[in-house]
């Protein structure tokens, strides 16, 4: 029998998610989702296109490869919003990962995923993003320039920029983490050669 999973109350009575995919076997997550957010379902680049400018979403789960585009396209049109939701990237292809990354993603789930992880991520998804918007508006009240300090270190999503580590490939300083392989390792890709790898996870390297 499969566990049931169930998503924390992070999320505000409005909140709207936008569900992108073609695969039928993603529709298992829909009555969960359903529970804590409006869901609008799409399947085509077209149609998420359409959503995200008439439900304006406060979160995107979309897959990178769709039949008529690529959810790099839908994560742009949403991140130009107003008030951009947060968006996370579905794919089963590892090596496309930097196009999500480029296109501004706050987070990626490798395919095939179990149902309590993408809960999870989407519970992380949603605090950081009720931070965001907690902060944003301290920064416009604040005159003091260390809370403005402050409020920029929230404004992130489940991706990590790591300025300091070298690619394994090219040596270009700076690579992002955006997958946990376990508790010591990650998966890593730089955006200067587009290339991607597993690798210690840089907390399990601090603070061994």
């Amino acid at each position: 029998m499969e566990a049931t999973v169930s998503l924390p109350s992070l999320s505000t009575p409005d909140s709207h998610l936008l569900f992108v995919d073609t695969e039928p076997a993603t529709s298992r997550y829909l009555p969960t989702l359903s529970q804590h957010y409006h869901v609008t379902v799409a399947s085509t680049t077209e149609n998420a296109l359409r959503a995200v400018q008439g439900t304006r979403p406060t979160v995107v789960v979309t897959e990178l490869v769709l039949p008529d585009g690529t959810g790099t396209s839908v994560c742009r049109a949403a991140k130009n919003l107003p008030q951009p939701p947060s968006v996370l990237i579905t794919t089963q292809d590892v090596d496309r990962v930097p196009d999500a990354l480029e296109a501004g993603c706050d987070a990626v789930l490798l395919k095939p995923f179990a149902p309590n992880l993408l809960i999870t991520r989407l519970s992380r998804l949603t605090q950081v993003r009720s931070q965001t918007l907690r902060a944003r508006s301290m920064r416009q009240r604040a005159k003091a320039a260390h809370l403005h300090e402050w409020s920029e270190l929230l404004l992130h999503g489940t991706n990590c920029h790591w300025p300091n580590t070298h690619c394994p490939y090219c040596t270009h300083q700076g690579v992002t983490s955006f997958e946990f392989m376990s508790y010591r390792r990650a998966w890593y890709a730089c955006l200067a050669c587009r290339k991607v790898w597993i690798a210690r996870r840089q907390e399990a390297i601090e603070h061994s």
